[in-house]
């Protein structure tokens, strides 16, 4: 791949985005065969909401902490800087865990949300007087009561959500380039770069997609040690979204856009701020063109 497109890609068009969706890790309670979760059942009516990109923290990171060179503090941290919220729907002794170790972590505190029932607000347990109880100190927002109702628990926490961003619930919003770009050195930033080299390349060899976000890291100067982290959190998303697919031809993985990945980027172009954005978009696929037959 040439890296002057590389470059002019992530220069011309990349840092362009606009980006006006909210990152949520969504922590809580694991639904399975006879009872499906509150974090579940939340996901399932929040995501209805495009401006709202959800995760479960297990889904990114869980293959990773199983490798000896991390470490939980290390991927809370990394969660915290992957995030713009952190919510945990308490209903379970691992969400109970969850909320005491994210409470410890000022990074992580600081964009902690807890969803609790009422009925358990004025208990005096460890949980309503430790963590949830410093949470509140801090700002009484970040901790959400709601009535044992699904209904009920969707509808706070669309409340806090369109109070903490006045752009949730309008129709239209982006952003400018500025200080919400989301560079490549977090996980939405290197999804939506590979989304584009993608876009522009149509397929590319495994080997050489991680070759070209990592070229555009170092040039960029972004921590060394994080990009594997990074890089494989953004590929698990992507698949999970159904925007990536892989291909084998010839013996080689090829990673090429689904037809899903392919509208998405269309959507994502069209709402880019730049001049003669269609005379931009040719001029990068003529270049590749050219690149090919050097």
């Amino acid at each position: 791949m040439d890296k002057t497109i590389i470059e002019k890609i992530y220069n011309d068009v990349f840092l362009y985005i606009q980006h006006s969706n909210i990152d949520l890790f969504l922590c809580g309670g694991a639904s399975n065969k006879s009872y499906t979760s509150n974090r579940d059942e939340l996901r399932k009516r929040l995501e209805k909401n495009k401006k709202l990109s959800i995760f479960y923290p297990e889904d990114m990171f869980m293959e990773l902490l199983s490798r000896k060179k991390y470490d939980l503090f290390t991927l809370e941290n990394f969660l915290a800087e992957n995030s713009d919220l952190i919510m945990i729907v308490c209903e379970s002794p691992g969400s109970f865990t969850e909320l005491g170790a994210f409470t410890s972590n000022e990074k992580t505190l600081k964009k902690l949300v807890v969803l609790i029932q009422k009925k358990y607000k004025n208990d005096k347990s460890f949980i309503m007087q430790g963590p949830v109880r410093y949470i509140e100190k801090r700002d009484k927002k970040n901790v959400i009561y709601f009535n044992n109702d699904l209904d009920d628990m969707e509808k706070v926490v669309e409340e806090y959500l369109s109070s903490k961003y006045w752009f949730y619930r309008s129709k239209k919003y982006t952003r400018k380039y500025g200080n919400y770009t989301k560079e490549i050195n977090l996980i939405s930033g290197q999804f939506y770069f590979i989304l584009l080299l993608l876009y522009f390349f149509n397929k590319i060899e495994t080997k050489e997609m991680n070759e070209a976000i990592r070229y555009i890291y170092q040039e960029r100067r972004f921590e060394a040690n994080q990009f594997e982290i990074l890089y494989t959190a953004a590929l698990k998303r992507l698949y999970k979204e159904g925007m990536l697919i892989k291909n084998i031809e010839k013996g080689l993985n090829y990673y090429k856009l689904s037809k899903k990945g392919y509208y998405a980027v269309k959507d994502l172009l069209n709402d880019i701020m730049i001049d003669n954005r269609d005379k931009l978009v040719n001029r990068i696929r003529l270049d590749i063109i050219s690149a090919q037959y050097r």
